[in-house]
């Protein structure tokens, strides 16, 4: 079981297979382990790493009151401290956050970023749009009874839960550990660690939407077709902003649209590499 120091934190990862580098960032509340499956899929072609971000999975938790380590630079520093090269960046929810504001950073950076139910902004309206400010909002994902399971809300569709119960049993256990169970019942400022992506100040709007027009690495932007209205305005927007972006929309497929429809998402990352 590996382990890194990121910027204090205790960080727990994975690593398997071998060839070009894949990294996979999971989303909140969630962990590593929920890529599990689609690891096995990955490890065939390539060498593919997922990491627990503090306050999930298996890694430490972070001080109550702060301060907390800004996750683009903990994947920034994921990547030097193992030697990855020209890594292959695929992030859902928050991951996809840390994903599009390390791309931000690093341009052409990676051979490729994929980004699952997640877009920008969230907080505005899209550079032109009518609308005012709206605080992004994260659901407590803790059960009301014995504030031990970490749901998922409408994250799936319903007729997916009814079809698949033993998958959707395992997604909820997997996610609910003692790290990521301290977090939701004393919850952390997403905005402190996740800094301009949910900033509606105008001078970190503008940053961020120029620094999506400067991305070169190829980028893929998959939703499910019942995504959260407010998500699915910015995946829109961000494969409109970003050069020879496309956008991929997953029919009867929810804000987990990466796990419902994993061959889709495999088969994505797999072209994407290929062409890039």
């Amino acid at each position: 079981m590996p382990w890194l120091d990121l910027l204090g934190n205790d960080i727990h990862y994975t690593d398997s297979g071998s060839g070009q580098p894949v990294v996979l960032l999971h989303g909140h509340a969630s962990a590593a382990a929920c890529w599990e499956p689609i690891i096995a899929e990955l490890e065939q072609d390539f060498r593919v790493l997922a990491y627990d971000t503090y306050d999930h999975g298996w890694s430490a938790n972070s001080p109550r009151q702060g301060p907390f380590v800004d996750r683009a630079a903990e994947l920034d520093r994921f990547i030097s401290s193992l030697g990855l090269e020209n890594p292959l960046i695929v992030g859902q929810s928050m991951g996809g956050m840390t994903a599009l504001r390390w791309a931000v950073r690093n341009p052409g950076g990676a051979a490729a970023v994929v980004v699952c139910g997640m877009g920008w902004p969230l907080v505005v309206p899209p550079p032109g749009q009518p609308g005012r400010p709206e605080k992004f909002e994260v659901f407590s994902s803790l059960d009301a009874d014995e504030r031990i399971w970490l749901g998922v809300g409408n994250s799936f569709t319903q007729r997916w839960i009814a079809e698949n119960p033993h998958d959707y049993a395992r997604y909820i256990r997997v996610r609910s550990t003692a790290t990521a169970i301290e977090a939701a019942r004393h919850p952390r400022s997403l905005e402190q660690s996740q800094g301009e992506f949910l900033s509606a100040d105008p001078r970190d709007v503008d940053w961020f939407q120029q620094g999506l027009e400067s991305v070169t690495s190829p980028l893929v932007v998959m939703i499910g077709d019942e995504e959260r209205p407010r998500i699915r305005r910015g995946a829109e927007h961000v494969a409109a902003t970003v050069p020879g972006a496309h956008l991929l929309v997953v029919e009867d497929a929810g804000h987990n649209a990466y796990f419902q429809r994993q061959d889709i998402l495999v088969d994505a990352i797999r072209n994407t590499a290929a062409t890039a």
